[in-house]
This record gives structure tokens, sequence and C-alpha cells, in this order.
């Protein structure tokens, strides 16, 4: 039977594994990172890849990009959104994830969410958006509504099961006979006379070469390109990092408690300006790590008074991966004015909300999802393989174009049409 590793155990990763397992396939998922316990802010800063100025790694130009190395990768720290992206894209170069699309939606249990799990800010801000005439729309997630308490923890890992996670599919391949190995990080894929033939990997024991007769990489949009690169395959340019900020103001007299995240939408824009509005909040050690004024930091410690809405952007895919690592990510004025207009729109809401116009401050601008790096029609062909036989890439380093809206759901898709033609054609 030919064997399959699989580079990273986050939503591509994990899914390509789990489909595999489950056909009865042979397959180790290698992981950089550990599997640590998850509920606390102070633990939730050891899963991302920054350092002590914040939790992201920062590009050359000074845009945070969030991402962390663990099994489950991000999607431990998502808030839970599960939207359809770049579905059309991917028809018009012959891939049709619709059934991809169908089946994922179903196993993540993807619903709106319910009115009655929605917080105070937010029936404030889907009061105000009403006023202003945005249209603002329940957000669909992959969560168990019965078992969310709308702590608001989603970003520090789920604590009461209620979010799914590539963790979940982890656990479906182990069970169907998959191997882990944590504290495996890929340093390079090994390849002879165009065909893949193992990788290169740093363990606790040291530097191993494992065999295997596929290998698909899914180390996400940084880590992905940094081992091609290193296996002596061209890619790491076209970095997208859908940009976002929070636009933070102060309610006198409030005193609002936990919430859920982004549990509503406003997407009227994202086609014609470039971005998406939705209510979020940063706990305290986010805005304590966020490069803003002493003044906001030491207001915005009083959580219970403020209200936020985060502007999230389709960037341009202007950015570049080096294989060391370094990132490169300007902000071309494309894309301040994004920032800008989401600003300006998320200001207008908080004060119809009832914010104080005086106490409105945002973060500085950060990044969530990078891909593209590894892009379909430029590193990778349709099928999804690379230059070398064998060698493949599932993962948000895959797409072709930023997609401005949380791509969980797309790269599960992605991920079980890869799995599904393996399967067949490969293994």
């Amino acid at each position: 039977m030919k064997s399959v590793i699989v580079v990273g155990s986050g939503v591509g990763g994990a899914t390509v594994a789990k489909e595999l397992a489950q056909s009865g396939k042979e397959v180790t998922v290698l992981e950089a990172g550990a599997y640590p316990k998850m509920g606390t802010e102070r633990r939730a800063l050891g899963f991302y890849t920054g350092g002590f100025w914040g939790p992201g790694e920062f590009s050359r130009e000074g845009v945070e990009i969030m991402r962390t190395e663990m099994v489950g990768g991000s999607s431990c720290v998502t808030v839970g959104n599960g939207v359809r992206a770049l579905q059309e894209e991917f028809s018009a170069i012959g891939i049709d994830l619709e059934e991809e699309f169908q089946e994922a939606e179903e196993e993540l249990n993807i619903q709106l969410c319910p009115e009655e799990n929605m917080g105070p800010r937010t029936r404030l801000l889907m009061k105000a958006s009403k006023e202003v005439g945005y249209d603002m729309q329940p957000m669909p997630k992959y969560i168990d509504f019965r078992r969310c308490d709308g702590c608001g923890g989603c970003v520090l890992g789920c604590v009461n099961g209620a979010k799914w996670t590539s963790r979940n599919y982890v656990g479906e391949a182990f069970r169907n006979g998959a191997k882990l190995e944590t504290k495996h990080k890929v340093l390079e894929v090994v390849h002879r006379g165009g065909e893949v033939t193992g990788v290169k990997v740093q363990t606790p024991e040291g530097v191993k070469e494992l065999e295997s007769d596929l290998v698909v990489l899914a180390a996400g949009g940084i880590g992905t390109p940094v081992i091609l690169q290193n296996s002596g395959i061209e890619a790491g340019s076209h970095l997208f990092a859908d940009t976002f900020i929070t636009t933070f103001g102060t309610v006198k007299g409030a005193n609002f408690g936990s919430e859920l995240g982004m549990a509503t939408i406003v997407d009227e824009f994202h086609d014609s300006e470039g971005y998406i509005l939705s209510p979020f909040m940063e706990g305290p050690m986010d805005l304590l790590t966020d490069r803003i004024p002493l003044s906001n930091k030491l207001a915005s410690m009083n959580t219970g008074k403020l209200i936020g809405v985060m502007a999230k952007t389709k960037d341009e895919p202007n950015g570049t991966v080096q294989p060391d690592g370094t990132i490169i990510k300007p902000v071309p004025p494309v894309d301040i004015e994004k920032v800008e207009k989401g600003y300006q729109r998320s200001s207008v809401l908080l004060e119809v909300a009832g914010v104080d116009p005086k106490t409105i401050f945002r973060t500085h601008i950060r990044a969530a999802h990078p891909g593209g790096t590894a892009g379909i029609g430029r590193v990778i062909n349709k099928e999804q393989e690379t230059e070398v036989s064998g060698l493949f890439v599932s993962d948000c380093s895959a797409f072709p174009k930023s997609p401005g809206k949380p791509p969980v759901l797309t790269i599960v898709a992605l991920s079980k049409h890869l799995a599904g033609r393996l399967a067949e054609e490969h293994l």
C-alpha cells in the first residue's frame, strides 16, 4: 500500500488525513507544534508564532500576521465562521466544489447564529445597522449552539467543545488508523528525478528523513511556501493576509458581559468596497499588546463598557514569504482606502449604537488569514500538484486570490476535493 505524509494538522491537513484514513489509506500527520490545552488568554498567547511585542509575526512593514503552531492549527482560535468563499473563482479554473461545500456544511453543522445567542453588543449593533441602512445578517457558524454558553472565548479555544476545530478531524483520522507525530517540523521535501520520496524533518531526537509515496503540504500560507522554497520549488509570492482593524468605543454606564464574537456580518460592501464588517471584542491581553496609545489601553481595560466592530479587508496579494520565513507585506494605498472606509462605517455604527464619539479608537493593522503563496495556476496546477510529482498543497496558500472572508469552510471543501482524487488516482 502506498503511504502519504500530511504536513500540518490545521484545517487542510486534518481534512485530507481524515478523508484518506477513512478510505483505508496509510496516513502520517506531521505537526510542528504540540497539543496544548486551551481556554485562557495566557495559554492562547503561547499558541501563536509571535513574540514579546505581540502574538503575531510582523512583516518588515509592520503588519502583524496571526497564525498558530499547534495540533488543530488556527482553527482552534477562530470564532467559528463558516462562510463559502471563492467558489466562483475555483469553478472558473475547473474545480467544482459544490458537492464538497455541501458535505462540509453538513459535517461541521453550519447554521446561522440564532438571535438568542447574540449578546447585548451585537443586538445594539443590529439595531444601529437598521437605522443607518446597513444589511447586517446572522453569521453562519460551525458551533453547536446547544453547548455554547456565550463566554466569548472562541479565540482562546472552546472549553465547552461547542466549536468545531480541525482537532475533530484529526481525531477521526486517528481512530481510522492514521498516525500523528507532534513536534515534527518539516524542513524540506525530498525528491529525486522529479518525484517525491519523503520529507526531512526536525524531531525532538534530531533531523530525520521520512520516506513516503505522496506528500501533502498543509502548513499554512506562511509555512508551506517556506518548505517549498527550501525544497527547490519557487513559491512565496502573491501573499494576501485579509488585513483588518477593530474600531472600539465606550458606552457610558454600560456593563456588558461576555458574548459570542462575530455573530453577525455586513458583507454588502465586500464586492464594491473590499471589506466586511462584524461585531468583535478583543480580550485585555490583545488590547495590551496592540500598538494603540496608552490612554486607549487604560480605557480599554474596562471591557464592560466597550463595543467593537471589525473591518476585514480583501487585500492585495502583494506580499512575499522568503525562504527563512521573513514576511514582506506592505499595505498599498488601495488597501489603506479600504481600511479607512471600514473605519468610517464602523464609527458610524458605533455612534448610532450609543458610543461616545470622543472615545472611539482603532487597533493597528493586523492580518489573520495568510495565503496565496502557492497559488493554483502559479505554483500548483488545478490538481493541486507541484512541479514535483506526488507533492500536493492543500491549505490557504493554494487559494488563487484573497477571499476577504473567513476561509475555513473553503479549505475544508478544497481538501475534500483533493483527498477524493488522491484516493482514486494516486493511492
